[in-house]
């Protein structure tokens, strides 16, 4: 029977490519492991994740400090250049160098540490923190430390740490886009006087510092046609070229959407360079994906979360305030309901954010590398920042729309689409990427299952079925008891019951797309939904261990943003069962994914909307939490040292001259532009 089963699932289930099966065996599981199991323990993120915390004395807090205060960010996008000064300022506090050991004279910080500086530099300046984050995330430094040489760490790695380079690094292809696996750019290995080089087409664009970049790294497909290596392969390949010693076109630049950072074109025809210019030498060649797989989760799960948290946590402590200042119709617009309906989504979103930013640095400082996480974390800190700068620019309104030094959130709103596209855009991580890799990855038999078929390997393929049949069987069980409970609780509400209810159907449901075979695959909607299941289960433990962290003080806050992610949940699941395209198991979905009696009490209040609300203007334990590591500037840093006085008066009756100036100087717009 399993012999006939075997054979029958070899046209069933879709071969897994070499480029996949390496993408797959890069990085580690984590958290979202138990999703797929359908269990998860209470005190499992308590037990084995540190809350993380940065020391007083670290360079957040003084050489970080010094570059924010050093920046004038409206000068940079009225120049659309960065100042000399502010590269002599990163280089000389080896801001460059964040993830290089001390002894090749890098700073050699935690990944906590790491997106906490990004995050504060991004709310001086997104440019800057652009310029710092590209060589501390993907590009030859992590690519050096490690497949390098020693050879090539003693020679770069240093220069690296002390800005004598700057580096870029090529990877999307003129034509290629997102689908990196697919790039046109070519190597072809040939022999001259004895020595072995490698003749190289590539044509790159959208590529961060290139136009002032001194180390170029590249990815392209090597070709071996006369099999002159002697080492590594053919296949994706990562170089080494240095615009100084090499004649090829550099600096031709892109404008993304007017913010700016420098970004453009990388171009070499039929450039000749050395077997060793291959990062890790002739040995690595055609081991790039893997490399690049491998490196890619640190820009994914720090580098671009930290500017979008940043967005949100700025657009959250000023908003907040601006709101408190502002007055329209003889009222505080803290105290206008359409107004505090925003300012409550501000609060709950921002919280979210940074509950998962939190969790995922603590995961990586464990030392896992978890790339269904990364993907997760690029999507989700990314679109919801969006909204909550989308919110934030609604408050404020005319100081938002109109450019000048006093507008905080302009430039952010301004930038927020680049975040949302590079590093594979949201639409392909969601749809395509972290249900997809999720699955194959994270499931307790999946892979084992497929691997065995491909293998043509009876026994496993025999003992990870069965495992795979009693786990689905049991998920789905469990799901029925889970259904029949929650609907007997009909003014009831067990907020770690409906949670378990969420994890265990959603592995329930996970199986069961499996039995779509290969149109799984192509079915981006529904893997699109599942893909947002697992972000809201993500988050919502996310907020519990934050909380938990924080002394409960975001308790109400995490209630209304965790109801938010129980109807999201809730709307995610029923779609897909509602979708489903075999009858039966339709009819079986929809069941144990409909709407119980229990979860209808889970309602938002327009209350609940008003308390969170004032959380963000009027309690500044909260403000404070959800505010950390943003650069204060001194036009925030007076409004929120005077946010409690202004408060007061606001409700007051009688005058006060000092007050109304400052009321006057913080909400005013800049209308006029100098000609």
């Amino acid at each position: 029977m399993y012999r006939k089963l075997l054979n029958t699932s070899k046209k069933l289930v879709p071969r897994i490519s070499e480029t996949e099966s390496v993408a797959l065996n890069s990085g580690t599981t984590s958290i979202e492991k138990f999703f797929f199991k359908g269990k998860m323990t209470k005190d499992y993120l308590r037990k084995n994740y540190k809350y993380p915390v940065i020391n007083s004395d670290s360079i957040i807090n003084t050489g970080v400090n010094e570059l924010c205060n050093s920046i004038d960010d409206y000068n940079i996008y009225q120049k659309k250049n960065i100042d000399s000064n502010i590269f002599d300022s990163i280089k000389k506090k080896k801001l460059f160098g964040m993830i290089i050991p001390k002894k090749y004279g890098g700073l050699e910080l935690g990944h906590h540490e790491q997106s906490q500086i990004v995050q504060k530099i991004s709310t001086a300046s997104n440019p800057v923190s652009v310029v710092i984050m590209v060589p501390n995330s993907l590009g030859p430094a992590e690519l050096l430390l490690k497949y390098g040489t020693e050879e090539e760490k003693e020679k770069y790695l240093g220069g690296l740490a002390d800005g004598k380079y700057i580096p870029c690094f090529g990877l999307t292809g003129q034509h290629s886009g997102s689908d990196a696996a697919s790039m046109l750019d070519t190597g072809v290995v040939f022999e001259k006087d004895g020595k072995k080089y490698v003749r190289l087409n590539v044509s790159k664009r959208y590529i961060t510092l290139a136009p002032i970049s001194n180390l170029v790294g590249v990815a392209f497909k090597l070709n071996d046609p006369k099999g002159l290596l002697t080492k590594g392969k053919e296949g994706i390949t990562l170089a080494l070229l240095d615009p100084n010693t090499m004649d090829f076109e550099i600096g031709n630049r892109h404008n993304p959407m007017d913010v700016p950072f420098p970004n453009g074109t990388i171009v070499t025809k039929d450039l000749e360079i050395p077997i060793e210019s291959l990062i890790g030498g002739e040995e690595n060649a055609g081991n790039g994906w893997k490399m690049l797989m491998e490196c890619l989760a640190v820009g994914r799960s720090i580098s671009l979360p930290a500017c979008a948290i940043g967005s949100a946590k700025l657009t959250l402590n000023y908003a907040g305030a601006y709101s408190v200042y502002r007055k329209q119709f003889k009222t505080m617009i803290a105290d206008m309901e359409g107004v505090q309906e925003k300012l409550s989504k501000i609060g709950s979103e921002t919280l979210k954010l940074t509950s998962i930013q939190y969790l995922t640095n603590s995961i990586l400082d464990n030392g896992e590398k978890p790339s269904v996480i990364s993907a997760l974390m690029k999507y989700e800190t990314t679109e919801r920042a969006r909204d909550v700068v989308n919110h934030g620019m609604d408050i404020v309104a005319g100081a938002g729309i109109c450019k000048g030094p006093r507008n905080l959130l302009g430039n952010a709103y301004q930038a927020i689409p680049v975040g949302i596209t590079v590093e594979g855009s949201n639409t392909l991580t969601k749809n395509l990427i972290i249900f997809g890799q999720g699955l194959m990855k994270s499931h307790p038999y999946l892979y084992n299952i497929v691997q065995s078929i491909q293998n043509d390997d009876l026994k496993e393929f025999k003992n990870n079925l069965n495992g795979m049949v009693n786990h689905s069987v049991g998920s789905i069980f469990k799901g029925l008891y889970y259904n029949i409970l929650t609907n007997m609780m009909i003014f009831g509400k067990n907020e770690e019951l409906l949670e378990d209810k969420y994890i265990n159907n959603f592995a329930a449901t996970s199986n069961l797309v499996l039995l779509m075979g290969k149109k799984f695959k192509s079915n981006e909607l529904m893997s699109g939904k599942m893909a947002e299941v697992i972000g809201s289960l993500y988050i919502i433990k996310a907020m519990e261990w934050f909380n938990e962290n924080n002394n409960n003080e975001l308790k109400e806050l995490v209630k209304l943003a965790k109801y938010e992610e129980y109807k999201k949940i809730q709307q995610n699941l029923q779609n897909v069962s509602d979708n489903y395209p075999i009858p039966v198991i339709k009819q079986l979905l929809q069941f144990i994914n409909n709407e119980s009696y229990m979860e209808r009490n889970f309602k938002i209040s327009d209350k609940m909307i008003i308390h969170t609300s004032n959380m963000i203007t009027k309690n500044e334990k909260v403000r404070k939490i959800l505010s950390e590591n943003i650069y204060m500037s001194p036009r925030l840093e007076l409004m929120n040292n005077n946010l409690m006085e202004i408060l007061d008066y606001q409700y007051k009756k009688e005058k006060n001259n000092k007050l109304d100036l400052l009321i006057d100087e913080m909400t005013k717009v800049d209308v006029f532009e100098k000609i």
